[in-house]
């Protein structure tokens, strides 16, 4: 089974400790530790978490060797954080539990770096598609005697920038006018800002003419965005007005009428899934074929 131990700082999403498990993790060879006892750090992966329009987790999982006969306790750490070659985090924390790693033994550290992209353009500036990040540090265990050992590291990973779709509305087409509804045709349209392409697995809906409920449920088809591009979809449906209501039914009398366009978008990426939800309002112009 693996033991799970967080410190207080991992709390504030600064640091966290995941022992590994297995006997291939728990032992060391005699020649092996008697040659050195030095604490050896080693990259294992890289991981994008928590991906949104307002900034991401970049974590780094860094395997902890520990070759020595006895346990070696992490107690106080310090990194610098540069982007782009700018400097974002620049910190030192101690820990008020020490975090141990077993003799002859491997430890896994997931170090994660919350990155704030408003903060991130205070201090780097303009960013787009996609930005840098160095991190190199030291950590600072202890061993029976108390006496410390420095475990230096230095790893860099990439990471996106990402902004939300953004969604209009093209003009209603009216097909068809009559005293008790109409056949129209909404079309939204989404936007993509991003430098790359937008795989979307779903987009769910609910339309409101005149601050009522008209239409509701899913769009069909291919749904993903172009990079820096755009795609609109064809709604078509019945208006009826003695459902909707005599607001509804005024507001084709007219050459538009305040619609309300809400929902949320299901995006697939290789950071997993982002739900996007939208909601646009807007004065809805009326396209009358009739």
């Amino acid at each position: 089974m693996n033991d799970r131990r967080c410190s207080p700082a991992a709390a504030l999403g600064v640091f966290c400790l995941v022992f590994l498990s297995g006997p291939a993790l728990r032992t060391a060879s005699p020649a092996s530790a008697a040659a050195k006892d030095d604490i050896t750090l080693a990259l294992r992966e890289k991981v994008i978490k928590n991906l949104s329009s307002s900034g991401l987790v970049l974590a780094f999982h860094i395997e902890v060797a520990n070759p020595a006969g006895s346990p070696r306790d992490l107690v106080r750490y310090r990194y610098r954080v540069r982007i782009d070659q700018k400097e974002y985090i620049d910190t030192e924390v101690s820990l008020e539990t020490p975090l141990t790693v077993p003799a002859g033994g491997k430890t896994l550290i997931a170090l994660p770096v919350k990155i704030t992209y408003d903060l991130l353009r205070q201090a780097v500036g303009p960013i787009e598609g996609q930005a840098l990040c160095d991190i190199a540090g030291d950590m600072y265990f202890q061993n029976e005697r108390k006496k410390d050992q420095k475990a230096s590291f230095a790893y860099s990973g990439e990471f996106p920038i990402f902004r939300d779709p953004e969604v209009d509305l093209l003009p209603l087409d009216v097909l068809d006018l009559t005293v008790g509804g109409a056949d129209v045709v909404l079309r939204p349209r989404f936007k993509n800002p991003n430098g790359y392409e937008l795989i979307v697995d779903l987009i769910e809906f609910d339309v409101h003419f005149s601050g009522h409920s008209v239409l509701a449920g899913a769009i069909e088809g291919d749904k993903s965005l172009p990079r820096t591009g755009e795609k609109s979809f064809a709604l078509p449906f019945l208006v009826d007005f003695f459902e909707a209501g005599e607001e509804v039914r005024a507001g084709f009398a007219k050459d538009e009428f305040p619609c309300r366009f809400t929902g949320r978008i299901v995006i697939a990426s290789v950071w997993g899934p982002l739900v996007i939800r939208f909601d646009r309002a807007q004065a809805l112009a009326l396209d009358k074929k009739i």
